[in-house]
């Protein structure tokens, strides 16, 4: 792995450090790299080693964050800081990634992998946990 590449994912670890993306369950995120340039559902399988025939659902990065980057009015301090710490990682992922996209692979517990490409060519992101029953 490049240099550059390790840097790049010490800051996506700095920026999701703490945070649990909010379902029916709260799950950390954690970072990843892929030693492949290829982006499709079928090479996320491949690379999570998930059956072939698992359910693949792909999002934007404004989708899959919507709800943790807006704002209530009833929000208080903490939650308003929660809101800013989100729309800082989703600041950081678009300037250190390109080409973006979010899988949500499988159904009820679904496993979110954020991938994006790094400026070195191979793949890297967050992934997480969803549960929607």
């Amino acid at each position: 792995m490049a240099s550059r590449d390790t840097a790049l994912l010490d800051t996506l670890k700095q920026a999701s450090a703490g945070l649990q993306y909010t379902s029916e369950s709260d799950y950390p995120f954690d970072v990843f790299s892929w030693q492949t340039d290829t982006l499709t559902a079928e090479q996320v399988l491949i690379e999570t080693k998930h059956p072939e025939d698992t359910p693949v659902q792909v999002w934007d990065l404004d989708k899959f964050f919507d709800q943790a980057t807006e704002e209530k009015d009833w929000y208080g301090p903490e939650d308003k800081k929660t809101v800013a710490r989100y729309k800082h990682l989703v600041h950081t992922l678009q300037t250190t990634l390109s080409d973006i996209q979010v899988y949500r692979v499988g159904e009820i517990e679904l496993d979110v992998y954020i991938v994006g490409k790094t400026p070195e060519g191979s793949l890297a992101g967050l992934s997480t946990k969803v549960v929607e029953t």
